[in-house]
């Protein structure tokens, strides 16, 4: 059995951000969704929506992350893993297509305090 590279430690390591992103659905007519990141790693998040949305597990999605303190966004996509409904939250978690880099990783979460509704 082998241990986990440093390399391999960091793409896993997850922090509890508050990010804006705006998801958008491949479709006829696309809609952009706002939502919230709540828990971020390298190779995916933990989005929050405000709403109720018709998402299904499997699906594609394109989203622009944020970066705080800035007027730039990072592109990526990915694919819905998981969808939790609760009363007052709608929460999907999301596995990125293509993995953000450390660099991208320090600036998210750089100026990014958790929210007090993370969970």
């Amino acid at each position: 059995m082998s241990t986990p590279s440093n390399e391999e430690l960091r793409l896993k390591q997850r922090s509890n951000v508050n990010l804006k992103a705006v998801v958008t659905l491949a479709g006829k007519k696309p809609q952009e969704h706002q939502c919230r990141i709540t828990n971020l790693s390298a190779t995916g998040g933990r989005l929050r929506f405000e709403t109720p949305q018709a998402f299904k597990v499997g699906m594609t999605i394109a989203i622009q992350i944020f970066i705080p303190a800035t007027i730039m966004h990072i592109p990526n996509s990915g694919e819905i893993i998981w969808i939790e409904q609760q009363l007052n939250a709608f929460t999907v978690g999301v596995k990125f297509a293509e993995f953000l880099s450390e660099t991208m990783m320090q600036q998210l979460t750089k100026h990014s305090s958790p929210s007090p509704n993370t969970q």
